[in-house]
C-alpha cells in the first residue's frame, strides 16, 4: 500500500513539472518542451527538456507558452503569456484584462523575472575592415577600421563604436581619422527610450584638430519587424570644436568653437531577397546660435552575407557642414567596399 501510494505521488508531482513545463512551437510544426532562458536581437535561448539550450531564430517562431512569470522591456511588473498572434507577443502585467501586444523581433529584453532581479546581460559586436595599396604610376595606402560593440542589462544597453583611419598619397605625410562614441539607452517603455551619448575624434582633412559632443535625449521605436525596422532619435548637444588652420592663411580666424544644438537621428533597415540587407542612417545637428551651423552625416549601404558571421558591405558615407573652415569644402562624399565579422 505504501509503495503504490508513493508511486501514485510520484506520477502526480511528474504530471506537474510537465504542466509547468513551456513549449515553444516553430513554423514548421516543431515543438520544443523546456523554459525560456534569455533574448537577443535576433535569437531566443530555450532550455529543452530533452535536447539542452538551443538558440532559435526569433523569425522561425510561431508561438511561446510559459507560465513562469517573466520581464519584458519597458514593465516593471512581472509579465505573463497569452497565445502570440503572428509575430505579436501578447501578455499581461500586473492586470489580466489589460493585455498587451508587442512584435517579438523588437524585444530586446525577455527572461524570466526571477533571473531579471538576480542581473542578466547579451552582448554582439561589429569589426569592419577595407583599405587600398596600389604602386606604380599611383603611390598610395588607405586603411579603415570600425568597430561596435552592445552590452545590455535588463532595461539599459551600453553602446561603444569606434572607426580609425590612415590615409596617404604619393609618400605624402598620412591624414589619420578616428573617433570614439559612447552611449547608454535605458528602454522606460515598450517604444520610448533615454539616451545619453559622449563622442570624441579628430577629422584633419576637414579642417578638425579634435571635437568632442555630449547628447541628451529620447528615442522612439516604431516598428522592427521580419522586413524592416525604423528609430527615432532627438535631444539636446553641447558639440566642442578645435582647428587646424592652414599655416600660410592670412586672417583672423577662431581656432575652436563650442555651441548648443539641437539633434536628430534616424536609423532605417530594409530586408531584400536572397539575403542582401539595405541599411540607411544619418544624423543632424542643427546650433542655435544666432549664426546657425547645420552639419549633417549619412551612412547608406547594402550587406549581403558571404559565410557564416562573415558579412561583405558596400556603404556611402556623406557629410555636410553649412559653415566649414576656411579652404575646406562643405561637402564630403565616401563609398567604401569591406567586409565585416558580425558576433
Amino acid at each position: 500500500m505504501k509503495k503504490s501510494t508513493s508511486l501514485i505521488v510520484l506520477l502526480l508531482l511528474l504530471q506537474v513539472d510537465v504542466a509547468l513545463a513551456g513549449v515553444v512551437e516553430l513554423l514548421n510544426g516543431d515543438r520544443l518542451e523546456g523554459e525560456l532562458v534569455s533574448i537577443d536581437e535576433e535569437h531566443l535561448l530555450w532550455r529543452s527538456t530533452n535536447f539542452g539550450e538551443q538558440q532559435i531564430k526569433k523569425t522561425n517562431i510561431k508561438n511561446i507558452q510559459s507560465d513562469v512569470a517573466l520581464k519584458i522591456n519597458g514593465n516593471k511588473l512581472p509579465c505573463h503569456l497569452q497565445p502570440m498572434d503572428a509575430e505579436f507577443l501578447r501578455y499581461h502585467c500586473g492586470d489580466p484584462n489589460r493585455i498587451k501586444r508587442a512584435s517579438l523581433l523588437r524585444i530586446k529584453t525577455l527572461m524570466p523575472y526571477e533571473e531579471f532581479k538576480k542581473g542578466s546581460y547579451t552582448h554582439q559586436g561589429r569589426i569592419n575592415l577595407w583599405g587600398a595599396y596600389s604602386r606604380g604610376n599611383e603611390v598610395r595606402d588607405e586603411w579603415n577600421a570600425q568597430g561596435e560593440f552592445s552590452l545590455r542589462r535588463n532595461d539599459f544597453r551600453h553602446l561603444f563604436g569606434g572607426e580609425f583611419s590612415r590615409a596617404s598619397w604619393n609618400y605624402s605625410r598620412p591624414q589619420k581619422r578616428w573617433n570614439s562614441r559612447y552611449a547608454l539607452d535605458w528602454f522606460f517603455g515598450e517604444h520610448w527610450f533615454w539616451y545619453n551619448s559622449v563622442l570624441a575624434g579628430a577629422d584633419p582633412q576637414r579642417g578638425m584638430r579634435t571635437y568632442q559632443r555630449f547628447g541628451s535625449g529620447t528615442g522612439y521605436q516604431f516598428f522592427d519587424n521580419k522586413t524592416m525596422a525604423l528609430s527615432l532619435r532627438s535631444g539636446l548637444a553641447l558639440h566642442q570644436e578645435s582647428y587646424q588652420l592652414p599655416a600660410d592663411l592670412v586672417g583672423d580666424y577662431a581656432l575652436e568653437d563650442d555651441f548648443m544644438a539641437l539633434g536628430m537621428a534616424l536609423d532605417f533597415r530594409y530586408n531584400l531577397p536572397w539575403g542582401v540587407g539595405f541599411f540607411h542612417n544619418n544624423e543632424l545637428l542643427q546650433s542655435t546660435e544666432q549664426d546657425p551651423n547645420l552639419q549633417l552625416k549619412t551612412s547608406t549601404g547594402l550587406s549581403s552575407k558571404i559565410l557564416e558571421r562573415i558579412y561583405s558591405e558596400f556603404k556611402i558615407d556623406y557629410w555636410l557642414d553649412t559653415d566649414p573652415q576656411p579652404t575646406r569644402q562643405d561637402k564630403d562624399t565616401r563609398m567604401s567596399l569591406g567586409v565585416s565579422y558580425k558576433w
